[in-house]
């Protein structure tokens, strides 16, 4: 009777494996996008690009102000680039691969625990909070590369004077002037006979 028992677990449990490794289903993904508002954080990263663009083209000028014929001509090129982007960036266009994606990459039962999360209120509040979240971590740790920066410049520096100084070591610079190189001994033909 025991026997029969692990038989009959060991069945199911064999089941029910395959069962949470299979790939999930593109409805279950759709689902997925809707309620993680995928198209509408596709939106916001690209207006962030557009922003990123405009403050790239201002930082061009250094500073000083673009004459009414320059600012024209950026004008126009972030409206293209804008536009480019917007075009080959879309969320019609960006779905499909995103969907092949997490096909390859969870499992149903994976993405049905996440359809679980996202839909509470603890989910909800991941997705509305942490774009925030994301903008702020990477002003904090823009800082700190600021900060960092010229320490690292000052050990390539170092790296540098030290490369210089063990290549003059292995390969010394010729003498001062007016001194002459030992003489080199002469060739074996021309030594003395003992």
């Amino acid at each position: 009777m025991k026997l029969v028992v692990t038989l009959v677990f060991a069945v199911f449990a064999t089941q029910a494996a395959p069962a949470q490794d299979a790939k999930p289903s593109e409805a279950s993904i759709r689902q997925l996008f809707e309620v993680m508002h995928s198209s509408k954080l596709l939106d916001a990263y690209l207006t962030q690009i557009e922003g990123t663009v405009q403050a790239a083209m201002q930082q061009a000028f250094a500073g000083q102000q673009p004459n009414p014929k320059q600012q024209k001509i950026m004008d126009e090129l972030g409206r293209n680039i804008a536009s480019l982007v917007k075009e080959q960036l879309n969320w019609a266009s960006v779905e499909p691969m995103m969907i092949e994606v997490y096909r390859n990459t969870f499992s149903q039962h994976e993405v049905d625990g996440m359809l679980t999360f996202y839909r509470s209120e603890a989910g909800q509040a991941v997705i509305s909070k942490l774009p925030a979240a994301t903008q702020q971590t990477m002003a904090g740790i823009q800082n700190q590369v600021k900060a960092l920066t010229p320490k690292v410049v000052q050990l390539e520096r170092d790296t540098v004077a030290q490369l210089r100084a063990a290549g003059e070591a292995e390969h010394p610079a010729p003498s001062p002037q007016g001194a002459q190189p030992p003489p080199s001994p002469p060739p074996p033909s021309q030594q003395p006979k003992p």
